[in-house]
């Protein structure tokens, strides 16, 4: 492979980065890069870490006030490429697990808990509908890529975390959640990107919810914006603001709450050769209304390699 492949793969490498790292609050992730443009026969293998501190509320009909929560979740995943429909498709995986503290008011009482295990994995499927052709590596790396692209995602968060019904808190939902989204980017002078992404999430209803209870939750609506600089091939700076309004839960029937709020979010990345890559991260809100509020620090390492010819 010649420089200027070597080049356009660095900067595929860490662009992909954005595509698996998670935020620790899922509906509120924020991901530059989606649209990353890469070959078919891909393979990543991904260990993060991140540390949360801040307002973590990982089910908004608890009876819980003054929330001071401190988690560290261990994330390790796969991705791949492949050709779908003659379009470039995308499938990955990510494991959570959690060791998280908390602090809060509990029907006005003092109550402190710590909560390790696993969360729920959460599988996804992409496809890149138009500015992207599905081609091997020794094609891709010879192409010159398009401005604009446009892509679909599917994911699912897979009730097979820790959870049990006796326990107010809990790292697991105990209920299926699904989000689709639609995205476009465009890149400008080959420096910087502009991508924007649409989502929504809708949730199963919870019937074993703490104390007997059933519980409901309405579709959570996300919007987010990301401008990515490239300084050089693998190296790279993105902003990131989003923002998710609704998700209205509800308690045998009875209305709780409804989200409303905003984050922004810095990443950056380095190649460190061809197959090996970090990324560090960090979000915070910038204003809450209802909802969860929180700062994340994040570092990932992520391993590639190609099928076999």
């Amino acid at each position: 492979m010649n420089n200027q492949c070597n080049h356009r793969l660095g900067f595929f490498l860490l662009c992909v980065f954005s595509l698996l790292v998670q935020n620790q609050l899922l509906s509120q992730d924020l991901e530059p890069g989606f649209l990353s443009a890469m070959p078919t026969g891909s393979n990543i293998a991904i260990a993060s870490y991140g540390y949360s501190q801040g307002e973590i509320l990982l089910d908004n009909t608890l009876p819980i006030e003054d929330l001071n929560s401190k988690m560290s979740i261990i994330g390790l995943g796969y991705f791949r490429s492949f050709k779908l429909f003659n379009r470039l498709a995308k499938f990955d995986v990510v494991v959570p697990y959690a060791i998280g503290d908390y602090e809060a008011l509990l029907e006005g009482e003092e109550a402190a808990t710590t909560k390790n295990g696993f969360g729920d994995p959460l599988v996804r499927i992409s496809m890149i509908l138009i500015g992207v052709d599905p081609l091997k590596p020794q094609e891709f790396f010879k192409k010159e890529q398009q401005k604009f692209k446009l892509g679909v995602a599917l994911r699912a968060k897979v009730p097979l975390g820790q959870y049990e019904p006796e326990k107010l808190i809990n790292l697991g939902g105990n209920r299926w959640a699904l989000k689709a989204s639609l995205a476009g980017s465009y890149t400008i002078k080959n420096k910087l990107v502009l991508e924007t992404h649409v989502s929504g999430w809708f949730f199963q209803e919870n019937d074993d919810f703490y104390g007997g209870n059933v519980s409901k939750q309405a579709p959570l609506w996300g919007l987010q914006f990301h401008a990515t600089y490239i300084f050089k091939p693998g190296i790279w700076l993105a902003a990131s603001i989003g923002g998710v309004r609704g998700g209205t839960t509800e308690l045998n029937g009875v209305e709780q709450s409804r989200m409303k709020n905003n984050r922004y979010g810095l990443a950056f990345a380095y190649r460190l050769n061809n197959k090996n890559s970090l990324k560090a991260a960090y979000t915070n809100g910038l204003f809450t209304v209802s909802g969860a509020d929180f700062n994340t620090y994040l570092i990932a390492y992520q391993f590639l390699w190609f099928d076999k010819k």
